[in-house]
């Protein structure tokens, strides 16, 4: 199993570097800003890290490998967009304090998830592990 906190910091660059490109191209060029794009932003860099996983790893990775790979990224996901706007933004306080916005957000980190899931099984497929 490759380094977990090598995965992290490459993850969390991506997830940071994405949504930073993607909000100067919104308002330089007036791309829309949805929902939906926001959880491919998210789930997209797995594919990456699984490619990077596979060829790191000193043996094939099996579920339970991909499992904690996909826990580590959706804590980060749910850490940088949910926990920490909700410790420095207000209004992130008072969504988080309606059912509505609680179910809202549930609902994305569940989309996040399984997007993310996804990316990370189409980033194993692709990937060729050294000597293998």
């Amino acid at each position: 199993m490759p380094s977990m906190s090598h995965l992290a910091l490459r993850y969390l660059a991506w997830l940071i570097g994405l949504r930073l490109l993607y909000g100067f191209l919104v308002q330089q060029f007036g791309l829309p800003n949805s929902l939906g794009t926001g959880v491919i932003l998210a789930a997209a860099p797995l594919a990456d890290i699984a490619m990077t996983a596979v060829r790191r790893a000193e043996r094939a990775l099996v579920l339970a490998d991909l499992a904690v790979i996909w826990g580590l990224c959706l804590s980060i996901f749910v850490a940088v967009q949910v926990i920490l706007p909700a410790i420095l933004i207000a209004q992130m306080r008072s969504v988080l304090a309606d059912p509505e916005g609680v179910q809202r957000t549930a609902l994305i980190i569940v989309a996040t998830g399984a997007m993310m899931a996804l990316f990370l099984w189409i980033g194993k497929r692709t990937a060729r592990a050294p000597g293998r």
